[in-house]
């Protein structure tokens, strides 16, 4: 194979891994608004850790217990989104909008994806409180 090729094909590879990525993204933030808990069960590595914005850090099944309670949140959206895959493995990075206790907020996140066994699992996922106009 040429080095043509090579490059092509990595470059499709590339492109497949992105949109792969974006997908799981929304299902992920979908996810978080339904508190679909069997999704979460199903796409997080069972090594997952995520840092909270006060900056507590749970595993897996903590996370699944407080997503099970719901979102405690409204109106969610997101943008910003920003996927690097990196090999094996991917950040994710976004902000996602949303009103707490009626007043708006945002927080931006990175999620470490890694692919493992022919799919994309989230392993890790970091979570920052963005202050108003910034």
């Amino acid at each position: 194979m040429s080095d043509t090729t090579l490059d092509a094909a990595a470059a499709i590879a590339e492109a497949d891994a992105v949109a792969n990525l974006h997908s799981l993204n929304a299902h992920y933030i979908r996810a978080f608004v339904e508190s679909d808990t069997a999704w979460y069960r199903e796409h997080l590595s069972d090594d997952f850790v995520c840092t909270l914005a006060d900056g507590r850090r749970i595993d897996k099944d903590e996370f699944l217990e407080r997503n099970a309670g719901g979102p405690g949140v409204l109106d969610v959206t997101y943008d910003e989104i920003d996927v690097r895959p990196l090999g094996d493995t991917a950040l994710v990075h976004g902000v996602t909008h949303y009103t707490r206790d009626g007043s708006p907020a945002s927080t931006r996140y990175t999620d470490v994806w890694h692919f493992r066994d022919g799919r994309w699992r989230a392993v890790a996922a970091q979570l920052t409180s963005v202050k108003a106009g910034d």
